[in-house]
This record gives C-alpha cells, structure tokens and sequence, in this order.
C-alpha cells in the first residue's frame, strides 16, 4: 500500500474521521483527503507525527519492505544494534560540510512511489535536477544512459537490493557518489555499506536537511 492507503487504513481502524484526524495532526481535512486519494503527499516531517497518531510504523508508511536476504540476515543477526543518525555518521566519519548550493543530477532510487516523490520535492527545492528509478535495474540503466552527480539509493527493494546495485556502480562509475537511504540502519548493513564505497548513509525517516547536506557538500 502507498502512504495515503496506509493512512485511510488506519483511520478507519481507529474509527476517526477525515476531520478528526486532521485536527490531531493540526492540518486541514482537505489535506487528509488529499493525501489519501494519492493526489498529494504529507511532508517528511509529518511522517513521525502520522506514526505517533495512527500508531503505525515509519517504515509502513513510507512502504519499506525488507529483501528476502535482508529479513534472512536480521534473523539470524536479531542482537545487531539498530543506529540512529549520528551514530551512523560517526561509522563514516562523517562531519558537516558547507553546501555549496550548486545544481546537481541526482538519481534517486526507491520502489516507494511515495519516497521518491518526497525526495524529488526537497531536491528540486534546493536547485537540484532529480531522476527517479523504481528499481536498482532501472538505476543502473539511467546510469549506463547518461551523467549523474549523485546517486541516492535505497537498501531494500525487489529483485536487487540497494547493496548489489551500490556493489555494481562502484564497480563501474567508482566516481560517483552514492547516498545510501534506509530504515534498514543495522549496524552490520551501515558497516556493509561503507565497505563497498558508499559516501554517506541517510536513515528513514530523515530530517530534510540532512540529505540536502549530504547531497551538496
């Protein structure tokens, strides 16, 4: 199901109405409606607010799916500690960086119409020029077709998961620099992640100006 699904879903569940909802989440009725007819998106800094109301998982919302060989890996690694943000950054030594504010070719990946619709918005809003691929075969396609600056790239989708797509780039465009995006921030797949050259790992739900910073620094 997309977010707006999801949402309808678990309002009727909770037996709210349009108007009942909105109010809790201090927007217009008409923004729910919106949202649940799929003809707008919340933005990213309602999806904690929607969570704590619908009592509904961030990673429901925002369509995250586990790979077969992610959900056989967190089975066997249940112990494996889930990372926040800044643990994250401090894995890839990471540290703020001044954006530049110039335009760049982003190609973002993700099986979430959702995720990459939200991500094309705080993109664009910053000058960026975006590309969307719903799969890591199409990904690598666009690819293969023409230049790109940055690629941000999910972990876990259908078919290639967001590692092997990372693996095959860095393999043939060692240059380019790759985002990684997940709710999927074991430390086992962070550390996996930064052993096969991705630059800077993102964690869902996210704060929009922590991709701006890693997208153009």
């Amino acid at each position: 199901m997309n977010i707006g699904e999801v949402i309808k879903s678990r309002r009727q569940k909770k037996d709210l109405t349009q108007a009942e909802l909105a109010e809790r989440l201090k927007v217009t009725p008409q923004a729910v409606s919106r949202w649940e007819m799929g003809i707008s998106y919340p933005d990213i800094a309602m999806v904690p607010k929607i969570s704590e109301v619908l009592r509904v998982t961030a990673d429901e919302l925002l369509g995250v799916k586990l790979s077969n060989e992610s959900q056989k890996s967190g089975e066997k690694e249940d112990h494996d500690i889930v990372l926040n943000q800044d643990q994250v950054d401090s894995i890839f030594g990471y540290t703020p960086k001044p954006v530049t504010g110039k335009s760049k070719r982003v190609l973002v990946t993700d099986d979430a119409d959702f995720m990459r619709m939200m991500l094309e918005d705080v993109l664009t809003r910053q000058g960026h020029i975006v590309l969307q691929a719903k799969d890591g075969q199409e990904c690598l396609n666009i690819l293969q077709d023409g230049a790109v600056d940055v690629c941000v790239l999910d972990i876990c989708m259908p078919g290639m998961d967001g590692m092997e797509v990372l693996k095959r780039i860095k393999e043939e465009q060692s240059g380019l620099r790759v985002v990684m995006i997940s709710a999927f921030s074991k430390e086992n797949s962070v550390r996996q992640a930064l052993r096969l050259g991705a630059d800077a790992f993102v964690v869902k739900p996210f704060q929009a100006q922590c991709l701006i910073e890693r997208i153009g620094s």
